[in-house]
């Protein structure tokens, strides 16, 4: 069992009282961190109503997390503030400074369209991130 399937089950143990085996539980095909929640709940039925049926887990390692958050951050950035400050007024914004002010909320705000939490796990020695999209 991989390091992701590892924290899934941690996770599902943890928050939803889930204890199966999801080592034969397989990402998307479109993005190679993101389980379907649909998925999992099919590959154990005996968990009953104890695990969200809808939905997607992304499950990351540290180093994907930072860059998916600084994606994000940049998104929101091109898309949302840039796109509405008037042009004469782009020069003088702090795109770097404006990512540190929004890290102090925590990628969870960023990267779990769900409900904004951040779960981390410690799986042999490699943190990795869960998040409910």
């Amino acid at each position: 069992m991989d390091i992701k399937a590892k924290a899934i089950q941690q996770h599902l143990k943890e928050e939803h009282g889930a204890d199966a085996d999801v080592s034969d539980l397989d990402p998307q095909s479109y993005d190679d961190c993101l389980y379907d929640l649909a998925r999992i709940t099919e590959v154990s039925r005996s968990w009953g109503d104890n695990l969200p049926h809808d939905g997607y887990l992304l499950v990351l390692t540290e180093s994907e997390r930072d860059e998916r958050w600084n994606e994000c951050l940049d998104n929101y950035i091109d898309e949302c503030i840039l796109d509405e400050l008037p042009e004469q007024y782009r020069p003088y914004f702090d795109d770097e400074k404006w990512k540190r002010d929004a890290r102090f909320d925590g990628a969870g705000v960023s990267l779990a369209g769900w409900d904004h939490q951040e779960h981390e796990y410690q799986i042999d020695g490699e943190w990795i991130y869960i998040y409910r999209n």
